[in-house]
């Protein structure tokens, strides 16, 4: 095959032209370059020795299939032969290749190697035809409810429907090494996620640590802290009730701050767990009402109940739902401005509950809402009495409520307060 070198390629891809172009050259062969159909049919005017063609099918002026059958209807060309790149989306391809007269058909996207092995065929079995007899045959078939006129050589129709079934073969050899490839990364992919479950647990077990060694010593100062304060209000210093206030606000979130890190920590790490208990939801309401009243009278804030005086049972944690009301109840005094209401809501939906707890505070913007939810994030709000935000407890809080099988949300005006809201089912059990 040394004496085989010229061979016309058809192709509106200037990119796509010159990579086919610099492929062929690297084996040696003289290559011409159409940019269309009647620009190639040019070409063959002025290049009768061209000895294959290979074609793209979707092209303007002239597409690849009416290129090839006036090549194949032209006496001085029709031995040429023609192969066609396609993405033989449609078994349709095949019959208009076959009406075209093409020899062969490559599918995209190829490998180097695949279009060197069907060039070799085509130019051997080229070979073949000139030492055969006129084989031509005119044929009539239906197709997809169509009727199709086929006007080929037998060995070209052979050609071609071979090329067709070597393609599918190769397109699934290349699934086949692409599904080994997924394997492989998949694999990888679990060990990874393995490795970093490993590195996200053993994180936990150290912030948990951690945590857990602050609290204990610092409940211990609060403790003493206590006693102190009783006895400085005997023997006062100068500036001693702001200190005082100082160091117990501080101490006061930094107890918050391990507590929800704590809860966290859980939480990212799968390992909340609920202690589920029948209570009356209305005395349990009461209670964790009247213990934040006590901490809301430093501001004169009122927390005001809105609900049925009946007895209304559930299901539920009793210390994961307290640990709910009072962040939501603290963060309503904590972005209320004094001498304003909080007001505590509770509807009765038969098998469900909705709680709201709605303030007179400064409201969150509306860009903000989505976040306030999100892990160490908090909102341009600044809190009315100093008072700062570890931003975790609504984290928890959304998990705690999302556990039990409820859901939670806010509404808020910029300005005018906020509402948060949450459904529990009644009997989760």
């Amino acid at each position: 095959m040394n004496e085989i070198q010229k061979i016309l390629i058809v192709e509106d891809s200037p990119t796509q032209a010159l990579q086919l172009q610099m492929t062929l050259e690297d084996k040696n062969y003289e290559v011409l370059h159409g940019a269309n159909g009647e620009e190639a049919l040019q070409l063959l005017e002025e290049n009768q020795d061209v000895n294959v063609i290979i074609s793209d099918i979707v092209m303007p002026v002239m597409d690849g299939y009416t290129f090839c059958k006036k090549v194949k209807s032209t006496e001085n060309l029709q031995e040429i032969p023609v192969i066609l790149l396609t993405q033989l989306s449609n078994p349709d391809d095949v019959i208009k290749g076959l009406q075209s007269g093409a020899d062969n058909f490559i599918s995209k996207p190829y490998a180097d190697e695949f279009l060197f092995g069907r060039i070799n065929d085509i130019l051997l079995n080229r070979e073949i035809r000139k030492r055969s007899p006129n084989l031509d045959i005119a044929m009539e078939i239906y197709f997809g409810g169509q009727k199709y006129i086929l006007n080929s050589n037998r060995l070209q129709i052979l050609d071609l429907l071979l090329s067709t079934y070597y393609n599918a073969i190769n397109k699934n050899k290349e699934l086949e090494e692409k599904n080994v490839q997924l394997s492989n990364l998949h694999k990888e992919l679990k060990r990874n996620n393995i490795q970093l479950k490993r590195s996200i647990d053993e994180k936990n077990h150290l912030l948990g640590i951690a945590a857990h060694d602050l609290r204990s010593p610092l409940a211990l100062v609060s403790s003493y802290f206590d006693l102190l304060s009783e006895s400085l209000a005997i023997n006062t210093i100068d500036n001693q009730d702001k200190i005082i206030s100082t160091i117990s606000t501080t101490i006061n979130f930094m107890l918050n701050l391990i507590t929800d890190v704590l809860d966290y920590t859980k939480i990212e790490a799968g390992k909340l767990e609920l202690d589920y208990n029948e209570f009356n939801l209305i005395e349990f309401m009461n209670l964790s009402i009247e213990m934040n009243n006590i901490l809301s009278s430093k501001k004169n804030i009122q927390i005001q109940s809105q609900y049925p005086a009946d007895d209304l049972n559930v299901t539920a944690d009793y210390n994961k739902l307290k640990q709910v009301m009072d962040n939501l109840l603290s963060n309503a005094m904590k972005y209320s401005e004094a001498n304003t209401i909080v007001q505590v809501f509770i509807k009765d939906l038969e098998d469900e509950v909705e709680i709201q707890v709605a303030d007179q505070g400064k409201g969150i913007p509306a860009d903000e809402l989505g976040k306030i939810f999100q892990p160490f994030v908090t909102t341009s709000v600044q809190s009315t009495g100093g008072e700062r935000s570890t931003g975790l407890g609504l984290v928890s809080v959304k998990k705690i409520i999302e556990t039990h099988g409820g859901k939670i949300w806010v509404e808020s005006v910029d300005g005018q307060g906020s509402s948060f809201y949450f459904k529990l089912p009644k009997n989760k059990l």
